[in-house]
């Protein structure tokens, strides 16, 4: 994954509107970035408070409990890809208690989708485990056995919009249980050490028993980018969240990666329908020149494939550009070959 550029610039809110000009395009219509996108999603987390009570928010945590410090952690996963691109989380944090928490925005599903879950949590957990022990040697103490294997407790939240693997409704945990206790819905985790947590967000609006704020906070996810102003039922952070989403007030390098990484089925529709249409118009020009009604059908067959073929190679060229998938996963959402994949990327970086 490309990283997003230092926290420094990334977090930065501009204190007067940037000019029309200075917008991208793909952008001018709307009045918030949407965080269902990743850079959004990214730069919303980046200030602390906001992170905090959405934290407080989705873990469900009282005034008790509650989240009161968090540190922001390296984004970037000890995950080696085929492509040896950089492995990053969307949002990777530490609280004071010690507890590690890893946010992802998946607004798409793909090939092993539930392999990647676990493997990032997997991950987290061991580096936050290196860490612990770094950290204990730093200052000095004496590594009992116990502390040696002693885990931090690892929180790993996925948001889907059309990613299904995770649950089937609105929300659903993952976490390890004994084989024998199948059936006991009293039963607990053997460990809980690693937690996943899945939320759907198209599942929102018929969801039963949802904590108000919890609600409030998947509401503005699924919904800031479409909306021309800030509901007057917005308070404290989530009224924050939407100004720190407020496109006037996001440097112009922020919206121009939001607006590069930006792909949607509508694109893809409409990439392929052009593609095919053009390939329609030639076909049937070439049928007309040979004056054979085969010729037309060949044409058309002939146009539709290069149409389609064009399609594809935008959709991975999208798919290369944002990063969130393996050349093998690209290769097999579009229907190319791995070879096919490879030749659009050797071009598109020598560009």
């Amino acid at each position: 994954m490309t990283a997003l550029g230092s926290r420094a610039d990334f977090g930065v809110i501009l204190n007067q509107d940037l000019p029309e000009q200075e917008i991208p395009e793909l952008l001018r219509q709307s009045t918030f970035l949407s965080a269902k996108e990743n850079t959004a999603f990214v730069r919303l987390f980046e200030d602390k408070e906001i992170l905090m009570d959405f934290l407080n928010a989705v873990l469900r945590r009282n005034d008790e409990d509650a989240i009161t410090e968090v540190e922001h952690m390296n984004r970037d996963l000890a995950v080696i890809y085929p492509s040896d691109d950089i492995v990053g989380v969307d949002v990777h944090a530490k609280t004071k208690k010690g507890e590690y928490i890893d946010v992802e925005m998946q607004r798409y599903g793909h090939t092993h989708f539930k392999d990647r879950v676990v493997l990032y949590g997997a991950v987290m957990a061991a580096e936050a485990h290196r860490e612990e022990l770094l950290s204990l040697q730093k200052r000095r103490r004496e590594l009992s056995l116990a502390e040696r294997y002693r885990m931090p407790k690892i929180y790993s939240i996925w948001i889907c919009e059309n990613a299904t693997d995770g649950n089937k409704d609105y929300r659903d945990t993952w976490a390890i249980y004994r084989k024998s206790d199948l059936g006991n819905k009293d039963a607990l985790p053997v460990s809980d050490v690693l937690n996943y947590i899945f939320i759907k967000l198209p599942k929102l609006e018929a969801a039963k028993d949802v904590p108000e704020r919890e609600r409030e906070w998947m509401d503005f996810i699924n919904n800031c980018g479409s909306r021309d102003e800030i509901p007057s039922t917005a308070q404290g952070a989530i009224r924050d969240a939407y100004e720190r989403l407020r496109i006037r007030r996001t440097p112009k390098e922020v919206l121009e990666r939001q607006a590069f990484s930006m792909t949607t089925q509508y694109d893809i529709d409409c990439c392929i329908d052009d593609a095919i249409n053009e390939g329609h118009a030639k076909g049937f020009e070439k049928g007309l020149a040979e004056g054979h009604a085969e010729g037309r059908a060949e044409g058309r067959a002939e146009g539709r494939a290069e149409g389609k073929d064009e399609a594809r190679t935008e959709a991975v060229i999208k798919a290369l550009k944002r990063g969130k998938l393996t050349l093998d996963e690209i290769a097999e959402d579009n229907d190319v070959s791995i070879e096919r994949v490879l030749e659009i990327q050797k071009n598109l970086f020598q560009q």
